[in-house]
């Protein structure tokens, strides 16, 4: 009898590994939705951190205004305002003191330096920025009283330049003459001369 050979290649059972039930299913990762869940979270995180630094320099900030109106308070604005506006007058003070002359230590000086036959038809004086030119007509009776008189003028140190002019003789036999000098100005100062009638203390 031949032999019976099995004709069909279709296996009678189904072809499955013992250790699985069949096809593997392989999940692959999409490199774009990793790069925007990174950037999503990055950017929470920094939104949250500028939020949090926002309101930590408003508290600063707030802190910083509340240190200066203390400070303004204890300083005391209107005491303040008081000094400077008292200062003020004080300088103000001080200025006008400095620049106001004695002119009468001018006529006492003169009383001290004039010669008998000198008498002053005529006095005057500039006072520009501090600076007194004393300008005086006068008459004297001789030559030799003049030539004295202009000595002694030069020879004082309250006179700054002193000269004699326009000297001519009158009907009378007198001479006429006119005088100009600058006054020192320690001489004419206010300030000094207040300081001088002040006691040492």
């Amino acid at each position: 009898m031949e032999p019976k050979f099995q004709t069909s290649f279709i296996p009678k059972k189904p072809i499955v590994s013992s250790e699985g039930s069949g096809i593997k299913v392989v999940h692959s990762a999409n490199i774009f939705s990793v790069i925007a869940t990174v950037l999503f979270l990055v950017t929470v995180i920094l939104s949250g951190g500028i939020f949090v630094y926002k309101r930590v320099v408003l508290s600063q900030i707030n802190q910083a205004k509340k240190s200066i109106e203390d400070a303004r308070e204890a300083l005391e604005p209107e005491k303040i305002r008081e000094l400077i506006d008292a200062n003020s007058r004080i300088v103000s003070s001080k200025n006008l003191l400095d620049k106001h002359i004695a002119a009468s230590q001018i006529l006492l000086l003169l009383q001290d330096l004039t010669v008998k036959m000198m008498r002053f038809t005529d006095l005057s004086y500039k006072n520009i920025e501090n600076k007194v030119d004393l300008v005086i007509k006068g008459e004297i009776q001789t030559y030799n009283a003049l030539a004295q008189q202009e000595v002694v003028f030069k020879e004082n140190e309250f006179f700054k330049n002193p000269e004699f002019s326009n000297i001519t003789l009158t009907d009378n036999g007198s001479i006429k003459v006119d005088f100009v000098t600058t006054i020192d100005p320690s001489l004419i100062s206010y300030k000094k001369v207040m300081e001088s009638l002040t006691p040492d203390q």
